[in-house]
C-alpha cells in the first residue's frame, strides 16, 4: 500500500521525524509513544505501510510476533491494536501497543472493575483533547502547564488532574475539561492550527488552571509563563506551584505576579483543583 504523504510513523521510519526507539528489527519497530498510558508502553510499527491489522495479514502477524517478544519479558501487560474509526484508530498505520501493566494502574479494559470506575467518571467530566471540538456551553477547565516533551520518558501529570477533577465535581452536568495534549499522541501537522486551538479553549474555559512542576531537564514549562502572562489577569486562572518539584525556584516570579493580580496559589494539586473548582462554580466569575 503506497503511503499516504502525512503519514506520521512512515516519517519516522524514514528517519524524518523524532521518535525513542527502543528496539529494531528489519522489518519493525517499538517506539515510545508520545504520550505514554503506563512505564514502559512502546509502540511496534511495521516499516511498511499498512493502515490497520486487516490489511495484510502477513505484515500483521510478523509485527504481532515482534510485540509478542516485548510481551515475553514483562510479567504483566496487555496487547492492543485498533481498526477504522469506530474501533478508536486515530493514526492510520498499523501500530501495536504493548502496555505493561501494574496493581492499581487504573486503565480500564471493559470486562475489568477498572472500566466501571471510568463509566463513574465519565458521567462526571467530559474529556477534549487537543484540537477536538468543544463545546460550547457547559462548565469547564483547562488543563494548563508544561507538557512533557515528545518521545520522552517522562509521564504527564494531566491524568492526575483529571483524576482529581473528576473526584471533586459534584455539579449537575457533566464538567468539560480541556486537555492541550494530544489524544494518541498525534502531533498537529502545523504549529499554528495547535497555537489557535489552544488560544481559543482558554479564552472559553471558565476557570484556567495552571499546574506547573517545574523542571528545567525535562518540563521546563517556558510556554507556560507566556501563557500565564496572558491569563494571569482574566479572573479565570489559578496557580499550582508544587514546593518538591525539581526547580521550585523558577516558579517565584509567577507566584509573585500570581498574588499581585489576586490570583489564587496553591501547592498541591488537590487544593489547586479545588479552586478552580471554586471558579467554575462562582455566579461572578468573569
Amino acid at each position: 500500500m503506497k503511503a499516504p504523504t502525512t503519514c506520521t510513523f512512515c516519517a519516522i521510519v524514514a528517519g524524518k521525524a523524532p521518535a525513542t526507539v527502543v528496539r529494531e528489527w528489519d522489518d519493525a519497530l517499538a517506539i515510545r509513544p508520545r504520550s505514554g498510558v503506563s512505564t514502559g508502553h512502546v509502540l511496534v510499527i511495521p516499516r511498511t505501510h499498512v493502515a490497520d491489522a486487516g490489511v495484510n495479514p502477513q505484515v500483521s502477524a510478523r509485527t504481532m510476533a515482534h510485540a509478542c517478544e516485548l510481551m515475553a519479558e514483562l510479567p504483566d501487560a496487555n496487547i492492543i491494536t485498533s481498526k477504522g474509526v469506530h474501533g478508536t484508530q486515530t493514526q492510520f498505520h498499523l501500530h501495536i501497543h504493548v502496555v505493561p501493566r501494574s496493581t492499581a494502574d487504573g486503565l480500564p479494559l471493559p470486562w475489568t472493575p477498572q472500566h466501571e470506575a471510568a463509566t463513574a467518571q465519565a458521567k462526571r467530566i467530559k474529556v477534549f483533547y487537543a484540537r477536538e471540538d468543544i463545546p460550547e456551553t457547559g462548565p469547564a477547565v483547562f488543563l494548563a502547564g508544561p507538557t512533557p516533551r515528545a518521545g520522552g520518558d517522562v509521564k504527564s501529570w494531566r491524568p492526575a488532574a483529571i483524576d482529581e477533577l473528576a473526584t471533586q465535581w459534584t455539579g449537575s452536568v457533566p464538567l468539560i475539561v480541556v486537555s492541550p495534549e494530544s489524544r494518541d499522541g498525534e502531533r498537529a501537522e502545523h504549529y499554528d492550527d495547535q497555537v489557535g486551538w489552544e488560544t481559543a479553549a482558554r479564552q472559553q474555559a471558565d476557570a484556567i488552571l495552571f499546574w506547573i512542576p517545574r523542571d528545567l531537564r525535562t518540563m521546563p514549562g517556558f510556554t507556560t509563563n507566556v501563557e500565564f502572562g496572558l491569563d494571569v489577569g482574566t479572573g479565570r486562572a489559578v496557580l499550582g506551584c508544587p514546593p518538591d518539584c525539581r526547580n521550585p525556584e523558577r516558579n517565584r516570579y509567577l507566584i509573585y505576579v500570581a498574588k499581585r493580580h489576586g490570583v489564587p496559589v496553591r501547592e498541591s494539586l488537590q487544593a489547586t483543583v479545588q479552586e478552580a473548582l471554586a471558579l467554575v462554580t462562582n455566579p461572578e466569575r468573569p
